[in-house]
């Protein structure tokens, strides 16, 4: 996992430029945010008693989409992405991905070779730079076998697009999950 460290504020001023978007739960876990900081922090805080050796993470993704349904969110004006998981009750690695704009909820449950990542980020600028064919690509030409190989691409990614959105710095904070 990597995020980009731009904290912007509500007048579109520079905040901080090493912010960390994610929480790292024993290198097993995480809980990954976008949006609005305060929201995101206090939701992701209160997940946090729900995360043990023994993590059944649908139960949190049910808990959260009765939470996200609510409109809670939507009348406060709140803009909350989440992406939370880590090594499931199974033992292999499972993510899910929650959106307040639209209440929907993504599982991730890469198998085998099989790669799977997503972006907490939305709007026309990550579609214009076709961000997921880029991602393809710099996997293609790092390697995916590896966390380095995967970082390198990771961090490679988040480059091309700071070149390409005032609202993405290349100062990045990483995390890999230990099997």
């Amino acid at each position: 996992m990597m995020s980009d460290g731009l904290l912007i504020g509500e007048n579109k001023e520079t905040l901080q430029e090493d912010y960390q978007r994610f929480i790292n739960i024993g290198n097993q876990a995480f809980i990954a945010f976008a949006g609005s900081q305060g929201p995101c922090e206090e939701l992701s805080v209160q997940m946090l008693p729900y995360f043990d050796v023994k993590t059944d993470f649908s139960v949190i993704n049910n808990a959260l989409a009765d939470f996200f349904n609510s409109d809670d969110l939507n009348e406060r004006g709140v803009k909350v992405m989440l992406a939370f998981g880590g090594i499931n009750l199974e033992g292999n690695l499972e993510f899910f991905t929650m959106d307040s704009a639209t209440s929907q909820s993504v599982r991730y449950l890469p198998e085998g070779e099989d790669i799977k990542f997503c972006f907490l980020r939305g709007g026309d600028s990550l579609a214009d730079l076709n961000i997921k064919e880029k991602m393809v690509e710099l996997l293609q030409t790092t390697g995916a076998n590896t966390p380095t190989e995967c970082i390198s691409a990771q961090k490679l990614l988040n480059d091309f697009i700071a070149d390409h959105d005032a609202e993405v710095n290349k100062k990045t904070s990483r995390m890999v999950i230990k099997k």
